[in-house]
């Protein structure tokens, strides 16, 4: 009997050991969730029953030169679906289909061409979540608001809000320059999950020009409001509203009187050269041209700031706003529509031909070739019977000749320049090859300084570097590609193409524009400025001075740009320089202008057309470059149309350019809401 009451006992006390532990255990994890953690999990509890709902912020504005207004906010009513009712109350397909299409026929009938399918797509993105409103239609009127609301059971989580969007006083101006917004797409989101901007899935963000440019200035600081749900995501209550805040003003370089008169100009010269082609064809001419295309730019060279920027054909930016259409979409990016979302000015890469010599010759001085103690002298005269036959050629191309094979005689650097003597060129070329005192890529470093091959850092995207060919890069080529660069041995024929701006040389006219503004001012490389400074919109303080951004010093003593200066006068002003005949009639004493044609060649296609100038000769204010694609000798076409600018430059006879619509000057701008509800509007006055 012992044996059996010590076993019970035994057991009972085993039973009572675990007991206990298991209270001890209990009691440690209710300590540990109450006591030690207690702020965690009150955190989570929040977290589970707040939700916060953003606001995007107003965008700055961009302001020309002198403060008028290119980009701005305006008001507008926005058609929205609000996801929680969609829900809530429609979560089958068929009612959803249903109620797309009542709001598609009434947002059409009332003039806002909606389809069903777009109105689905949109209510079913998974971009947007439980609580956001979900964005259908914009510039719906009041009066559609009010009938709307009257029939609001049958559109149930329908709401019309006004919101702000961008808005272009002067239409499709500067399409290139400013650029445009749109959808934030995923890669984007996730380049800027840390920024201090909140960007939300359904947000919108620069995509080109000024507007991608400037994003973390132009945009704002997004509004937002604490929502309080149940275990259900019912909302039981609202917590704290924060306010957006807009986003800072840019003030830009770009005058906008200018740049119109750019655009323009850019327009009708290659209208001009389709008519003669069209004329031409009447006549039994075959000769034609298809002037499709082209560039412009000035630039300040005291700086590099950009003054004007044309790329042509352009787009419309306005049909961007809200979103465009496939249709639109497809209608710009077609093949025949020549590309006119690429900004050719930055995008564009042109074999700059003649315009290309006067840094052929600064590499040749540079280097040590063409002085005292080299081969040549600037004084030196080469002559020029109309071509040139390379020593030692015994197959392939051994022949090069002038343009229509025009004899110029004996020529030295200045005349060279100034009759756009080839052979001169060539002959330079020639000694860069065989002289033993200079170095192999001496003519490739001699350009590279004046910032040819390489981006020129003008803060907008998508900019091209261009190509400075060598034989590092033609064997490279060749190894990587044999089949399409056949050849990989660098040959004297190589030299004498890349001398005179031919061959694979490859420059923007942004490049361009800006080797010959270090040119004029003297010797200093700027990276371009298309901004001026960055505004607080409320209180018109500057943020950020955007300063001129010097990369280099280039060597250029009297004895080296002297020749080059007077070179390029006597293109616009000397007996048989390229571009007399396009300036005869032009002021010279108002404001002087040196320059250089060029006509490039390209492979199954017409000539491309170049012209690069300066001026006031002695103290340089302006530089402008325009090329015409497929337009003939850059002496016909292109430097009429840079004579046309400078005229207008230096007569003053710019027009003034007024708003296509001034109405918006006085319109409020709402940029978000206070504490109690009540809408916040921001002065539309542009001054700095």
């Amino acid at each position: 009997m012992a044996s059996v009451r010590d076993s019970q006992a035994f057991r009972l006390n085993l039973v009572g050991i675990v007991a206990l532990s298991l209270f001890v255990a209990l009691f440690a994890r209710l300590y540990s969730l109450q006591v030690l953690h207690e702020e965690q999990f009150q955190a989570a509890a929040v977290s589970n029953t707040n939700r916060t709902l953003s606001t995007e912020a107003p965008r700055g504005r961009i302001l020309d030169s002198d403060g008028r207004i290119l980009v701005d906010n305006k008001s507008t009513l926005v058609v929205f679906v609000d996801n929680f009712v969609l829900a809530d109350q429609l979560n089958s397909r068929q009612d959803r289909e249903q109620l797309a299409l009542r709001l598609a026929t009434a947002l059409s009938d009332n003039g806002v061409l909606t389809k069903v399918s777009s109105i689905l797509r949109e209510l079913e993105d998974a971009k947007y979540g439980p609580f956001d409103k979900i964005p259908i239609a914009s510039g719906v009127t009041e009066e559609f608001k009010v009938w709307l609301k009257e029939r609001d059971f049958q559109f149930p989580g329908v709401e019309i809000e006004t919101e702000s969007i961008r808005f272009y006083p002067y239409g499709a101006a500067a399409s290139h320059v400013l650029g445009y917004i749109g959808p934030i797409n995923q890669d984007e989101l996730e380049l800027r999950t840390t920024s201090a901007k909140a960007y939300q899935p359904a947000d919108e963000i620069g995509k080109a020009g000024v507007e991608a440019a400037f994003e973390e200035v132009l945009r704002g600081v997004p509004g937002s409001q604490e929502i309080i749900v149940d275990a259900k995501n019912r909302i039981v209550g609202y917590g704290d509203i924060l306010s957006p805040q807009p986003g800072s003003d840019i003030q830009l370089t770009i005058d906008i009187d200018l740049q119109i008169e750019v655009e323009e100009e850019l327009k009708n010269q290659l209208e001009a050269r389709r008519l003669e082609r069209d004329n031409n064809k009447l006549t039994g001419d075959n000769s034609f041209f298809v002037a499709p295309a082209g560039a412009a730019v000035v630039l300040d060279p005291n700086g590099s700031q950009i003054l004007a920027m044309a790329s042509y054909p352009a787009y419309d930016q306005r049909e961007f706003i809200g979103g465009i259409s496939a249709a639109q979409f497809d209608a710009l990016t077609d093949k025949d529509a020549h590309a006119p979302l690429n900004n050719r000015v930055i995008q564009g890469l042109y074999a700059p031909g003649s315009t290309f010599k006067p840094f052929t010759a600064f590499a040749a001085m540079n280097s040590g070739l063409m002085s005292d103690r080299g081969e040549l002298t600037q004084y030196s005269e080469l002559f020029d019977p109309g071509f040139f036959t390379l020593p030692g050629c015994d197959g392939g191309k051994c022949e090069f000749q002038n343009a229509q094979r025009t004899e110029y005689g004996l020529v030295d650097l200045r005349r060279a320049l100034t009759v756009s003597s080839d052979v001169y060129f060539y002959r330079l070329a020639w000694f860069f090859e065989i002289s033993p005192s200079v170095r192999s890529a001496a003519l490739q470093d001699g350009v590279r300084a004046f910032g040819f091959g390489r981006r020129t850092g003008v803060p907008l995207a998508y900019e091209v570097a261009g190509l400075v060919p060598d034989a590092e890069l033609k064997a490279a080529r060749h190894e990587d590609i044999p089949e399409v660069f056949t050849e990989g041995n660098w040959f004297a024929g190589d030299t004498l193409n890349t001398a005179i701006g031919q061959g694979d040389m490859g420059v923007t006219p942004l490049q361009l524009a800006n080797a010959y503004a270090t040119l004029a001012n003297g010797g200093t490389l700027y990276s371009p400025n298309i901004a001026k400074t960055a505004i607080d919109p409320a209180t018109r303080e500057i943020e950020i001075d955007y300063q001129p951004r010097a990369l280099a010093e280039i060597y250029l003593p009297p004895e080296i740009r002297d020749p080059l200066i007077d070179g390029l006068a006597g293109v616009t002003t000397q007996e048989g320089g390229t571009a007399v005949i396009a300036f005869e009639t032009y002021p010279h004493d108002l404001l002087s202008v040196a320059g250089k044609t060029g006509t490039s060649e390209k492979f199954g296609k017409q000539d491309f057309a170049l012209f690069a100038g300066f001026g006031p000769v002695e103290n340089p204010e302006y530089v402008v470059v325009m090329v015409l694609e497929e337009a003939g000798f850059g002496s016909e076409s292109a430097a009429p149309g840079v004579r046309n600018i400078f005229q207008a430059l230096a007569t003053d006879s710019i027009p003034i350019r007024e708003p296509i619509d001034l109405d918006y000057l006085n319109a409020p701008v709402i940029v978000g809401i206070d504490a109690t509800g009540n809408e916040l509007a921001l002065n539309a006055d542009p001054t700095p």
